[in-house]
Formats: C-alpha cells, sequence, structure tokens
C-alpha cells in the first residue's frame, strides 16, 4: 500500500493520455467511435424488428385490458395522412430501384407500399368531419382494403424467384401494374362517395362485416406466407434490411388479426393498435432503408437473377470522328461544348424515345445498351432506330456548327451477360461478351455520318429496311471475319 505522501506525487504527475499516444490520429479516433455508435444502433434497430411483431401480438391479444376510448378526428387525420404520404415516398425509392436495375423482387414489394400507402390516405382523407361532413363507409374500411390488396403483391414478391420467366414478365409490365394500383384507389374512391352496394351504410372497420373479416384472414395468411418464404430465403445472409421486411410483414399480418378482433369499437385502444402496427411496420422497414448505401437502398433483396443474369441484348457504341484534332486546334472550352451538345441531344433522344439505357461516355465515345432489364423483345429495331435518329440529330448539329467533328456509330445485337460489379460505396451493372465487343469493333469500321450494324441485328429489322452489304468484313481483335451492314433507312424513319 503507497504511503499518503507517494500517492500525492502519484496523482501529482498523473495526465491524460492524447491519441498521439494511443497511435491513433484524431480521425480516426473519431471514426472508430461513429461505427462505435452505428454499431449500437444497429444492434438497437435489430432487437426492434425482432421484438416488434411479438409486442404487437400481445397488446391485440389483451385488447380487453388497454381497450380506452380516445376519439381525435384530426389527430386519425394528421397522423394517417403523414403516414400515407411516408409510405408513398417508401414506394417511390422502391419502384425507383426496381426501374433502376429491372428487379421483380423490389418492384412487386414498391407495389404492396404503393397499395398501402394509397388506401392508408383515402382513409385519412374520409376521416369524419375533417374534409367530409358525410360519414363514408368506404373510407373507413379503406385501411383493410388496402392491406389486402397489398398481400397479394408482398406474397408474390416472397414467391417471384421461384419460376424464373415470371420475374421477367413483371418488369415488362410495370407500368401497366402501377396503374392497376392507381385506378384500384380511383375506383373505390368513385364507388365510396357514390355509396353504391354494399358501402350504403357506414359500417366500420371491424369484423362485423363478414367480407372485411374474410379479407382480412385472406390478407393474415398472405402476409404470414410471405414472412417464413423471406425468412427462408435469407435465413443464412440476413441483414438488417431483409430482417425489417419480414418484421413488416408479421406486423401486417398482425394488424390483419386487429381489423377481424376489433368488432365495433371504432376510437378504443385496439383499434388505434392496429393501425399503429401498420404505422411502426413501415417505420421499420424505412429506418432500414435508410441505413443502407443511399445509390442502392433495397440492394440487399435484389434477385440473384438481378445481379449476374443471361440477356438478349442490342449495344450502341458512338465516336466522334477527328474530334482529337478538332481538340488540338481548339480551345478547351471550345471542345467541352462540343461534347456537351452532342451529349445534350444524344442523351434524351436514346433514353426516351426509344428507351435505351446510356451506359458511360469515355471521351467524345457513348456506349448504350438495349434491353438489358429484360423488358424491350424489340431492342434490335430501337437501337437500330436510336443509331439513325442520332446520326441525323447530330449531323444537323455539325451542318450548323463548321468544322465540327461527325459521328459514326455501331450496333451489334446478341446474347451478353449484365452483372454487378462493385460493393458499396460504388455498384454498377455492366454488358460482358462478344456482343459488346463487336458492336465497338463495328464502330471503329463505321463512316462518318454512317450506321454499322451486324447481322443479328440486320436479321431482326422489318422488311423494307434499306441496307447496304459489307460482307467478310475483318476486325481488330477478331479471329474472325463478321458480316455487317451498313444501315440506311427504317421503313418507319
Amino acid at each position: 500500500m503507497l504511503a499518503p505522501a507517494t500517492l500525492r506525487a502519484e496523482l501529482c504527475t498523473f495526465r491524460p493520455v492524447s491519441t498521439a499516444e494511443l497511435h491513433l490520429p484524431p480521425r480516426t479516433l473519431a471514426s472508430s467511435l461513429g461505427r462505435a455508435r452505428r454499431s449500437v444502433l444497429g444492434v438497437a434497430a435489430w432487437l426492434v424488428a425482432a421484438s416488434l411483431p411479438l409486442v404487437g401480438l400481445v397488446s391485440l391479444l389483451l385488447r380487453e385490458q388497454l381497450d380506452l376510448h380516445w376519439d381525435n378526428h384530426r389527430a386519425h387525420f394528421t397522423i394517417f395522412l403523414a403516414v400515407g404520404l411516408g409510405v408513398f415516398m417508401l414506394a417511390y425509392a422502391a419502384g425507383d430501384a426496381a426501374n433502376r436495375r429491372g428487379d421483380a423482387r423490389v418492384l412487386l414489394i414498391s407495389l404492396a407500399f404503393l397499395a398501402t400507402g394509397g388506401f392508408l390516405s383515402l382513409h385519412a382523407v374520409g376521416t369524419h368531419g375533417v374534409l367530409f361532413t358525410h360519414e363514408y363507409a368506404g373510407f373507413k374500411v379503406a385501411n383493410p382494403i388496402g392491406l389486402v390488396l397489398a398481400a397479394v403483391f408482398a406474397l408474390a414478391s416472397a414467391f417471384v424467384d421461384l419460376r424464373p420467366s415470371f420475374a421477367p414478365l413483371v418488369v415488362r409490365y410495370r407500368a401497366w401494374l402501377r396503374r392497376t394500383v392507381f385506378a384500384a384507389m380511383g375506383v373505390w374512391f368513385v364507388w365510396t362517395v357514390t355509396e353504391l352496394p354494399p358501402l350504403r351504410a357506414p359500417h366500420s372497420e371491424g369484423g362485423s362485416h363478414s367480407l372485411v373479416a374474410g379479407l382480412a384472414a385472406v390478407g393474415m395468411v398472405a402476409y404470414a406466407v410471405a414472412a417464413a418464404r423471406y425468412w427462408y430465403t435469407y435465413r443464412g445472409r440476413i441483414a438488417l434490411l431483409q430482417a425489417s421486411v419480414i418484421a413488416c410483414f408479421v406486423l401486417l399480418a398482425e394488424a390483419m388479426v386487429g381489423v377481424a378482433l376489433t368488432g365495433e369499437r371504432a376510437w378504443h385502444a385496439s383499434w388505434w393498435e392496429w393501425h399503429g402496427l401498420i404505422v411502426t411496420a413501415y417505420a421499420v422497414v424505412s429506418y432500414a432503408a435508410h441505413r443502407e448505401w443511399h445509390d442502392e437502398r433495397f440492394r440487399g433483396l435484389y434477385l440473384p437473377t438481378t445481379r449476374e443474369r443471361v440477356e438478349s441484348v442490342s449495344v450502341l457504341f458512338s465516336d466522334l470522328v477527328g474530334y482529337t484534332t478538332f481538340a488540338e486546334r481548339a480551345t478547351p472550352a471550345e471542345a467541352a461544348n462540343v461534347l456537351n451538345a452532342y451529349y445534350a441531344a444524344a442523351v434524351p433522344l436514346l433514353t426516351r424515345r426509344f428507351g435505351g439505357e446510356v451506359e458511360k461516355f469515355m471521351g467524345d465515345a457513348m456506349l448504350a445498351t438495349f434491353n438489358t432489364r429484360g423488358d424491350t423483345p424489340d431492342h434490335a429495331v430501337r437501337a437500330a432506330g436510336a443509331a439513325l435518329a442520332l446520326q441525323r440529330e447530330l449531323t444537323a448539329l455539325a451542318d450548323a456548327n463548321p468544322g465540327w467533328p461527325r459521328l459514326r456509330v455501331g450496333v451489334n445485337s446478341g446474347v451478353a451477360v449484365v452483372r454487378e460489379i462493385g460493393g458499396d460505396g460504388f455498384v454498377t451493372y455492366i454488358v460482358v461478351g462478344d456482343t459488346v465487343n463487336t458492336a465497338s469493333r463495328l464502330e471503329n469500321e463505321a463512316p462518318a455520318g454512317g450506321v454499322l450494324i451486324g447481322a443479328e441485328t440486320r436479321r431482326a429489322l422489318p422488311e423494307g429496311s434499306v441496307v447496304e452489304p459489307v460482307p467478310r468484313l475483318c476486325v481488330k481483335g477478331k479471329q474472325k471475319a463478321v458480316d455487317a451492314y451498313l444501315l440506311r433507312a427504317l421503313p418507319s424513319s
């Protein structure tokens, strides 16, 4: 044991240990602390996602003890309209990711979110005494109807991987599916305000109405099966996003139990509670998506066939002939103006008019692809039409600016692999294969102001297309000669 004098001396010499002495620069220490905080938040989110379904079930079963009355129409309107709009935003984010990557699972999930958000908003808008003085039965039961419609999409998303032919169909008809959801919302609104049977009397959302109770039972089973299927699919690599979707579906299944059990007890605690289950379900998914890398928030749910698939595609390469020489004699600003004018004309034409994807710019060259999502079976005709339209636009631009370089274009069609490259921080989906390499070589051989296409593209063009054969063309890097065609015109152009 130290003597008092020795102890005082030790305390006087004590000083805090600096980050330098710990061999940790301040930024590194701050980064470590930040990671620790994020880890704690992640664990907390996991615990919430795992425990909420159990909490929801217990609270529903104890509804008799918890069933206090609270009647507040304005609070109901404000809360659930805000939640409905929030779920709409979540649906938009998921739908945007599905469109960009052509993923059927995330697309179906976005449709489930869209249905829930839409009908939840109708339910809020129809709150008695806020925007409508009359009490409409259709607005009162809009929530269960939206949940049942969403359950169909949720169930489909859980099993979409079992049939390889189903996913491309979903992606191809994604616009039609979205219109169907919006049409269902519109029909329900009109049906409600006109009070057509069986919405003539102001029934509650509870199970006293046999049809609503039956729909609730169907929805409960669909959500439960979807949750089980998601758990089975991701059980070996489950992360927060997948866990949040499973928790969401379990909570929605419990909400459907609440629909069937609350009976006529509107504005009581058990009635508010199943509404709260819906809110919590989507709050959990929103938080999990927010924690993902912002450019690919739903990447953890992508199908394996989204990450890598074989697809019949068309590839378009373009290049400005003599641009290097032009840039040598021009000022940097003039050279940049040419590229800006070129891309400003080319990108909308390729993407909006012909449904292609601009993959990358490479100086004065550009790569665009068609049908990488499997939703444009006429991709060869689109690519050929885009090439001709691109030549017309850029030729007119060069004619209006003497001395500007002219364009050459190569198009080729065939089978390629579309696959994900990268990880969190940077992800891209590249098209790989001889189809791509040949398209690049055809562009190199195309004349200024011309379009050179491959044999597969030529075979896919309609009767009446004007082409000029260029047989047995030897191109750099290929051992065998290729058959090519100068494309002059399409029947519709």
